[in-house]
């Protein structure tokens, strides 16, 4: 207690510091209610304006820079998703990708708008059984039907050049 100052006085500012403490930590509960975002695949991320790592995350609960992210699934080896391939070429080749790398359309690498970039993929042309496997390095299709962009060598590799799509079963190898 500070001298000259009556035992009331001093209680009455204690509840004061008290009350201002309370709502300081009110107000910072309810803030953190909506900085709690439901991700389901990492382009979810981006959208949420959180930067996803690459590493593949078990379900749970994670703390990040930008709010509580809950983690529900993720890609894991050997998933398999189905849908329709897409490639492209020489608009795009020698740019940069999504990930930095420059794009050379004579690698087998593969636009996707969910996986990692750097995981590797099998991908299996089910009109003709071809395969081949790409490291995924860009972000797209941007067309809504389409699951996968291959790059010009691995379309020709699995022979949809002339076709421009075909059906196709993606298996996540790493």
């Amino acid at each position: 207690m500070e001298s000259g100052t009556t035992p009331e006085i001093f209680h009455m500012r204690i509840k004061r510091y008290l009350s201002a403490v309370a709502i300081v930590i009110c107000v910072s509960l309810l803030a953190g209610c909506g900085v709690g975002t439901i991700v389901t695949t990492p382009i979810e991320y981006a959208a949420k304006g959180v930067w996803w790592t690459g590493k593949t995350a078990a379900k749970g609960t994670y703390y990040l820079g930008k709010g509580t992210v809950n983690v529900l699934t993720y890609p894991f080896h050997n998933d398999q998703l189905e849908g329709i391939a897409s490639w492209y070429g020489p608009d795009f080749h020698e740019k940069p990708t999504s990930s930095g790398e420059i794009y050379d359309m004579y690698k087998l690498t593969a636009a996707h708008n969910e996986l990692p970039l750097g995981t590797y993929v099998e991908v299996n042309n089910l009109t003709n059984g071809k395969k081949v496997v790409v490291k995924i390095n860009d972000r797209g299709p941007f067309v809504d039907d389409r699951i996968i962009d291959l790059s010009y060598a691995a379309a020709k590799e699995i022979d949809m050049l002339r076709n421009g799509t075909a059906p196709v079963r993606i298996r996540v190898l790493e």
